[in-house]
């Protein structure tokens, strides 16, 4: 018995060091691999932080997350290495995930996918005893991926519905008219930059790396992120009010300008220190969380490295397998068409029952990002006038998308978005889904029918055309895609203006085949 008790630690530390040698060296190469293969995702999250203020941080969190693993370099020590066959589950998952959202061009999502393939690398090459002591460290890098623009327009209305409440409840004379809020000698626009959602972001990777640090209770834990959520929402609807009635009291001579900004991050400092000052009267005794962590190191000072296993080379190789299948699938067979020329069509009457007005500009710019080509037209028939719009894609790319966030029929200068709805309108004979943007200026309104045209299909979903879109790319159909949309200004009945248009579609060429005509040429 002495001398199974002599041998085996010898035979032991010998697994050990060959599974250490073998798991370093296979997680370094699985590692460059996905790095090599997801160069566009990875390289589009780096310039998010670069170009983007709201996802600066995303610089930090690689380094804090290395450093909290540092933290934690004597519990890793004592801890057996084991290769982890189940993580291969998760790791195509994730695969699957990255090759639909590059055929689909979600960067957000091919971005999460990226994050997720590179966590369950760690698990599969050191197995769940490391991957467990390691989960706040690996899952913080979540933060790397720079999301949350969805949350700006409920941001928007929440900080406008909030300010001009308090407004009036101030006996502040307000006019609102969607985003635009106007008081006496001043008009105010509660933009996408007025959101707040950068200091919320921000104040959520503070108070999670804040709450990992000072609480073990999860409850507190719990109770701190809420607050850390509301604080800040609630504290960008003060921000504004304070901007708007301190432009109300002083005539518009203060809180003009950058002023508002200066003041704005002056607020958010210090509510943010406010914040962190309170958690820290609740937070849990340091010395107390270094006795947990003694106590967990005590246990682990055992010599565990006897449940070590040979670490095989063969399930390795699979794992690499799947890191690259994806990549080699979307640059086999989702390369971009072939370049057929230039597709501007030749300015051809859409409708003959209308006169179409020569060189006709009007004030409606709508935005879509990358179109290869844009059609701008007016007609007129009698008192009624249209404007058409059209920006046709010969195929998605990055920049270059049809479903885009940026992309929208309002340009947030002239005009900005009012209500949505949707509308059947006539093609030809036939009734069609149509989406209908009602869109203000300072002046009047203008309805807007509009609908997606994806893989040869009309849709006023985004979510179909984005299905469509997909998969069309990665089952090699059509590429293309197209925007319609009709526009008519009004001064008092929306339901007129939609009457208008639709009388137009009727007696215009269908547009799907005039779409589909295009993309034959």
């Amino acid at each position: 018995m002495s001398q199974n008790l002599g041998v085996a630690p010898k035979e032991a530390r010998s697994i050990e060091r060959n599974s250490s040698r073998r798991a370093a060296i296979w997680f370094a190469f699985l590692l460059l691999a996905l790095g090599g293969t997801s160069y566009e995702p990875l390289s589009a999250m780096i310039g998010t932080w670069r170009n983007t203020t709201t996802y600066n941080h995303g610089f930090l969190i690689l380094p804090i997350s290395l450093y909290l693993i540092w933290m934690r370099r004597r519990e890793l020590r004592g801890l057996a290495l084991k290769q982890e066959p189940l993580a291969l589950i998760p790791l195509a998952g994730a695969a699957a995930l990255w090759l639909v959202s590059a055929a689909a061009e979600v960067v957000t999502s091919q971005e999460i996918a990226l994050v997720g393939m590179a966590l369950t690398v760690v698990l599969f090459c050191f197995g769940w005893s490391i991957a467990k002591r390691l989960a706040f460290p690996l899952l913080f890098l979540f933060f790397m991926v720079p999301v949350g623009d969805f949350l700006i327009p409920p941001l928007q209305t929440f900080t406008a519905d909030f300010s001009v409440s308090l407004l009036r409840l101030c006996n502040v004379p307000v006019f609102r008219d969607g985003n635009l809020i106007q008081i006496p000698g001043a008009a105010f626009l509660v933009a996408e930059a007025c959101a707040g959602l950068r200091f919320l972001i921000a104040n959520v990777v503070v108070a999670t790396l804040f709450s990992y640090l000072f609480y073990t209770k999860w409850w507190k834990y719990l109770i701190f992120m809420v607050i850390a959520i509301i604080v800040p929402v609630i504290a960008n609807g003060l921000r504004a009010f304070g901007i708007m009635y301190l432009a109300y009291l002083t005539d518009n001579r203060l809180a003009a300008g950058a002023d508002h900004i200066i003041y704005g991050w002056g607020f958010f400092s210090l509510v943010m220190l406010a914040l962190l000052a309170i958690g820290c009267i609740f937070a849990d005794r340091p010395d107390g969380r270094s006795a947990l962590h003694a106590q967990v190191e005590g246990h682990l000072c055992g010599y565990s490295s006897l449940q070590s296993e040979a670490w095989r080379h063969g399930l390795a190789v699979f794992a690499a397998l799947m890191v690259l299948a994806a990549p080699a699938y979307a640059w086999s067979l989702m390369r971009a068409p072939t370049a057929t020329g230039d597709v501007r069509p030749a300015l051809a009457t859409i409708s003959s029952a209308w006169t179409r007005l020569p060189a006709a500009i009007s004030d409606w710019q709508p935005r879509f990002l990358g179109a290869d080509w844009t059609l701008r037209d007016t007609y007129r028939q009698g008192e009624n006038e249209v404007d058409i719009f059209v920006a046709y894609y010969a195929y998605q790319r990055r920049d270059a998308k049809i479903i885009y966030y940026a992309n929208s029929m309002a340009d947030d200068r002239t005009w900005w978005p009012y209500d949505t709805s949707t509308a059947m309108v006539h093609q030809r004979g036939k009734l069609i889904p149509s989406r209908v943007d009602d869109l203000a200026s300072p002046t009047y309104h203008r309805i807007v029918v509009w609908w997606y045209w994806v893989d040869g299909q009309i849709t006023n979903s985004t979510i179909r055309a984005k299905i469509l879109q997909t998969r069309a790319r990665l089952f090699g159909g059509n590429q293309a895609a197209a925007v319609v949309a009709v526009s008519v200004k009004y001064d008092r009945d929306p339901a007129d203006a939609i009457g208008t248009a639709d009388r137009f579609l009727r007696d215009s060429v269908p547009w799907e085949e005039y779409l589909a005509g295009l993309d034959q040429r």
